[in-house]
């Protein structure tokens, strides 16, 4: 029986004792896989954090390919069992590939054999096993069941695998955000300007493994939040129709928060109206409200299609550091088109 990757990390003296135990309680309280907590707190690398994972689970290390360009593998019609999304978030396992009449499954840490045997026999398909890090049995659930990572996965993908690797990553799989307009606009569109035409979109997106040297595509700009509404807003925080609104668009619109005077939008307006709102988005991602930050990086995100490892609950420092990058690709990149 294979042996408990705590247990083959101690017993190989691949780790220290203490590392091992703090992994652990990370994992108990953050939750996730043992290589994750393992990773984070950089008690071992990647490299031997694959070997140690073969030897616990008694499962080969796949071919990389396995992991940079998983195959969607259809199942027949009427199949027994559907290898959908849900059941590849119960079994912590994905299908990447066919080979010699098996079906290869990519495997997470502890390996869900029962269930993966119930497949294979429901199917009558035989599996081919192999084991991999929680982070890459992430990423390839995202690339075949356009299922989102979750941002600590993505932080540490970027930090074991490469900033720009998973960029490409994520612009190659990472489904395509489409910020919703906030409720207070939604209410107020119908005395709205009439919106003005976007900017020309970056290019589409494309598929690109993490090795691949091809640059990141960007999304579309068509869901970007129009600011020509802002004259009429500013009107409407002194009415009486819905001022709480008004001031909640602004808030969505800018970036600001400014509270409810008008005055104070007014001015701000005066200063600011031929600024290009992503200008506004850049400096959303430094606000002191979480919110602003959540939805500063949404946008940026649906209109980049890029990841530089910025997320709204890292660390400040953390945050200033990959909000920094991100702007200065995006002058690099765009600025001198426009």
């Amino acid at each position: 029986m294979a042996s408990r990757l705590s247990d083959r990390l101690l017993a190989g003296g691949l780790a220290p004792g203490e590392m091992v135990r703090a992994a652990i309680a990370r994992q108990a309280v953050y939750g996730g896989a043992l290589d994750t907590a393992l990773l984070e707190i950089d008690a071992l690398t990647e490299a031997p954090l694959w070997k140690a994972l073969a030897a616990a689970t008694d499962l080969p290390v796949p071919d990389r390919a396995l992991c940079e360009s998983p195959e969607k593998v259809a199942l027949p019609a009427g199949a027994a069992i559907e290898l959908d999304g849900a059941w590849s978030s119960r079994c912590r396992a994905v299908p990447v590939g066919r080979k010699d009449g098996a079906l290869q499954v990519l495997c997470g840490e502890p390996v869900a054999r029962a269930e993966l045997d119930a497949a294979s026999s429901a199917l009558g398909i035989p599996f081919t096993l192999y084991v991999a890090p929680e982070i890459w049995v992430a990423a390839v659930q995202q690339a075949v069941f356009d299922r989102p990572m979750a941002p600590r996965l993505v932080r540490l993908f970027a930090r074991v695998v490469g900033a720009q690797p998973v960029r490409r990553w994520q612009a190659s799989y990472a489904p395509e955000i489409a910020p919703e307009l906030p409720a207070a606009i939604e209410r107020l569109a119908p005395r709205a300007p009439a919106p003005v035409s976007p900017p020309p979109p970056p290019p589409a997106r494309a598929a690109a493994p993490p090795n691949s040297s091809a640059p990141a595509p960007a999304a579309s700009a068509a869901a970007r939040l129009d600011k020509a509404a802002i004259p009429d807003l500013i009107e409407r925080l002194e009415m009486a129709d819905d001022p709480v609104a008004a001031q909640e668009a602004l808030v969505a619109i800018t970036k600001q928060d400014l509270g409810s005077r008008p005055k104070r939008w007014a001015a701000w307006w005066e200063r600011h109206q031929n600024d290009d709102r992503v200008d506004w988005l850049f400096e959303g991602l430094s606000h002191k409200t979480t919110e602003i930050r959540a939805t500063s990086e949404q946008e940026l995100r649906a209109l980049t299609g890029e990841y530089f490892g910025y997320h709204f609950d890292l660390p400040r420092r953390d945050r200033e550091a990959a909000r920094a990058r991100w702007q200065a690709w995006w002058s690099e990149t765009w600025g001198r088109a426009r």
